[in-house]
């Protein structure tokens, strides 16, 4: 009889060993993923990534999220994990489902590959991780960061609900603010809550979800026209692209962040047609563009080097 048991033992830890190593399973359908986390409650961690061109997106696949580590924390927490993926390789993607990732990635302002939001079901992101971090636990650290951030929001939000009038709004903004400032414009429920208490938009919140609007479109249009100017460089594609760039600056309701974005593309013309201080002048307006964003303090360098390029020529 004792020998009976061996086997079976020895499959079972087998089992056991392959149950616990299996890499999780992500949801490739976007409708689907925040349908089924709409109703469970789920929180969903959403990778953007570029899987056969991006080295952060691979590495982060590789190192992080197939660790057994991470397989463990996102069944611990329960997450709905949902890849978007915008390769390159032809043929790997339908046309018509990667059209629709590029309109999620506007949607949600994501410039960066590779890209993490943690949001719930009803697409509402709490928390944004870019890049890879070195290590899975290093990863993990701010995956608890983004819970805590979650749990706190939870709470203010149950908290504000037992309230009435001018109290409630200050708590309900109170807690909208408990979230970085480039994803309260998507907390669209919140907002429509704050709304309502706050006809006169006095807290400016209405204002910021017709921002997120506008974003997009404005991030549409510079992708159609960074695709219109692409390939190799000439003398006349840099001069037509500069114009039309100018073109867009004179218009008053481009965002700061477009704005920062569009100048820098004019400064780079002239670089590249050796006008350094033309290139110069416009590399400064693309700083004060937008002063106070992480875009602007990383153009400081470049300002630097391009002042030592002068200096030198003179």
């Amino acid at each position: 009889m004792k020998n009976s048991y061996v086997p079976a033992l020895g499959i079972l830890s087998l089992a056991s060993a392959v149950i616990c190593s299996a890499s999780p399973v992500w949801e490739t359908d976007w409708n689907k993923a925040l349908e089924k986390a709409g109703k469970s409650g789920q929180p969903v961690l959403v990778d953007f990534t570029g899987s056969d061109w991006c080295p952060g997106c691979i590495y982060l696949r590789q190192n992080i999220f197939d660790a057994e580590a991470f397989a463990k924390y996102a069944e611990d927490n329960n997450f709905m994990l949902v890849e978007l993926d915008f390769p390159r390789k032809e043929g790997k993607m339908p046309p018509e489902k990667l059209k629709f990732h590029e309109e999620l990635m506007r949607r949600y302002g994501i410039s960066v590959f590779p890209s993490v939001l943690m949001m719930e079901g009803n697409g509402a992101p709490y928390a944004k991780i870019v890049g890879p971090s070195r290590t899975v636990e290093e990863y993990l650290k701010k995956l608890e960061a983004a819970g805590e951030t979650r749990l706190k929001l939870k709470e203010a939000v149950a908290a504000a609900s037992a309230l009435k009038g001018k109290e409630k709004l200050e708590k309900l903004v109170q807690a909208l603010k408990l979230l970085p400032e480039d994803l309260q414009p998507y907390q669209k429920e919140l907002i429509a809550e704050i709304s309502v208490l706050d006809p006169e938009d006095q807290y400016g919140f209405a204002g910021k979800a017709e921002k997120a609007v506008t974003m997009a479109a404005q991030r549409l249009m510079m992708e159609r026209f960074y695709k219109k100017y692409a390939g190799p460089f000439s003398a006349e594609k840099i001069r037509a692209g500069r114009e039309e760039a100018l073109q867009m600056l004179e218009k008053r309701d481009i965002l700061p962040a477009i704005r920062l974005e569009i100048t820098k593309y004019v400064s780079d013309g002239y670089a590249l047609e050796r006008n350094y201080p033309k290139a110069l002048e416009y590399l400064k307006m693309a700083r004060d563009a937008d002063p106070e964003s992480q875009a602007a303090k990383k153009l400081e360098p470049w300002i630097g080097n391009m002042q030592k390029v002068i200096n030198k020529g003179k």
